[in-house]
């Protein structure tokens, strides 16, 4: 079940539109397709109509509830770029049961997560047993990147760039909202309010998200959520270009649906970098006092549990005692966890510190 026509499809990366968005983005890229990842279009196109008639039975039986919630509680964003630390940092805050984090089957079905959710479960069959990347564990009930969730509904994410690598510049793939037009930027955001509407009506709780692309939305976020607040959490720019190389070769690459040259990978990483980064020094003092802390995952790994009662007392959080026991006990279970192993070469290195200079000198990470 983990394979499908020679190309392994595991789980898609967005697998939640319905088949009409699916034609409607597929349509925007001139429907061009590898003939290597057909097995995938298949597979899509079947989930497609799974995520119709599902979609179709929620908006029946459970529109008017969902409609009828009020979102009154602002969230906390956890912020930063890919392989930055957000999923460990998302992770150890979600343990927190004063906060709603959405798990994996609520990001890939956001259409009908609350009609189908009973049957979650049964995607663990189906789903690798951990994350192809970085090895941490993977179920339908961890908490997840709402990314995902948001790409599938509203049709406007980088997501579905790495899905159409060639072509998907022609779509709303961006980093920067600002860039789309107006209706597509409003798409996203009833999008976003939605998923929270559908996340506070089955699981209550204040939202606590992690999505790397928020780092550059923070402008859009807080139009939203005036009183929303941010951890942003940094890493060795060495290790977040490794790491996100990984992440590419390991994971995005079983979601693409179009072949993409090595320099094409390595570019995105590169210019996707600088723009995040440029995006959210540029918006990150319209974040109002005592709504943002900022700190470094080489901190976080050393004392973890002095970062965690700084985010508390910066943000104002309470109840860090009763918290700080649950974080212990998940820290001690996954204390034999390995990290990967990277190795940078002298020119790969040279132009990642010649590209990203702003950010070691900002943050303080020698070259």
């Amino acid at each position: 079940m983990k394979k499908f026509l020679g190309q392994g499809i595991n789980v898609q990366i967005v697998q939640g539109m319905p088949l009409g968005s699916l034609m409607r983005v597929l349509a925007g890229n001139d429907f061009y397709v590898d003939t290597r990842y057909l097995g995938r279009l298949a597979y899509l196109i079947a989930i497609g109509v799974f995520n119709s008639i599902l979609g179709f039975c929620e908006r029946v039986f459970d529109r008017k509830e969902i409609n009828e919630i009020e979102l009154n509680k602002p969230p906390l964003f956890v912020i930063g770029h890919w392989r930055s630390g957000t999923t460990h940092l998302h992770n150890l805050l979600s343990l927190d049961e004063n906060f709603s984090s959405p798990n994996v089957y609520q990001c890939l079905f956001p259409n009908h997560f609350i009609f189908s959710q009973v049957g979650s479960p049964a995607m663990t069959f189906l789903a690798p047993n951990k994350r192809p990347m970085d090895n941490v564990s993977f179920s339908s009930r961890v908490p997840h990147e709402d990314e995902f969730g948001l790409a599938a509904l509203s049709l406007v994410s980088p997501y579905l760039r790495v899905i159409f690598p060639i072509t998907g510049h022609r779509w709303h793939t961006g980093l920067d909202l600002d860039k789309i037009p107006e209706q597509w930027r409003q798409a996203w955001k009833d999008a976003l309010t939605l998923f929270l509407r559908k996340l506070e009506l089955s699981e209550g709780g204040r939202p606590l998200l992690k999505s790397p692309p928020h780092t550059g939305r923070v402008k859009h976020l807080l139009e939203i959520f005036p009183n929303a607040q941010f951890v942003h959490i940094v890493r060795n720019p060495y290790k977040v270009y490794l790491s996100t190389r990984k992440l590419w070769d390991k994971s995005f690459a079983k979601a693409r649906l179009q072949e993409q040259s090595e320099e094409l990978v390595q570019n995105q990483i590169l210019d996707w970098y600088i723009e995040l980064f440029g995006l959210f020094e540029r918006d990150r003092e319209l974040i109002p006092a005592g709504s943002l802390h900022e700190l470094k995952f080489e901190d976080l790994e050393k004392d973890p549990i002095n970062e965690l009662r700084e985010i508390y007392e910066t943000l104002n959080l309470q109840g860090f005692e009763h918290y700080s026991n649950q974080a212990l006990d998940y820290l001690k279970s996954i204390k034999t966890y390995q990290k990967n192993a990277y190795n940078l070469d002298d020119n790969t290195k040279a132009l990642v510190a010649t590209k990203w200079r702003k950010t070691f000198d900002k943050y303080g990470y020698g070259t």
